[in-house]
């Protein structure tokens, strides 16, 4: 089976995103391509990206070091195939997973997300530090256009 294009993979979700990033699919086979409103919702995740990136650069970066992405959005099928539960955030496009270095970094990420969502009177759905069976870690950060419940979790394994 050939794989499925991305028709405009480069489009820019904001000045550092790409919607290519956040579609990246390694499951070929598998139909990935987001509605309007998953995009729309995937340019509001990218605003506390922005933020996240320039201040953990200011802070903690050594250069300008990008934020890089494991998993955004996920079509039903994608979903399913990755064995992520029915109502995930990431089915709507407003859930990022965010690779991370090292422990240190996570916890960085993490703070600057919190203390955003403080000083900005934000609120996001889901900030949740996750591990997976091979001990790798990521941050799964989600934020919805109505109804967030700023829920907080560490090592969701």
């Amino acid at each position: 089976m050939e794989p499925i294009v991305q028709l405009n993979s480069n489009a820019q979700l904001s000045q550092h995103f790409k919607l290519g990033e956040f579609t990246e699919n390694k499951h070929p086979e598998v139909y990935n391509i987001p509605s309007h409103e998953a995009i729309a919702n995937m340019k509001r995740v990218c605003q506390w990206l922005e933020v996240l990136r320039k201040r953990y650069n200011e802070n903690y970066g050594v250069g300008e070091e990008p934020i890089r992405i494991n998993s955004g959005y996920r079509s039903p099928q994608l979903n399913k195939k990755v064995g992520g539960v029915a109502s995930s955030n990431h089915v709507t496009g407003c859930a990022v997973d965010i690779k991370v270095l090292n422990t240190e970094q996570l916890i960085h990420y993490a703070n600057i997300l919190l203390d955003y969502a403080d000083e900005s009177n934000q609120n996001f759905d889901e900030l949740l530090i996750e591990k997976n069976r091979y001990g790798a870690i990521w941050l799964h950060f989600a934020v919805r256009p109505f109804s967030n419940r700023r829920h907080v979790n560490i090592l969701n394994a």
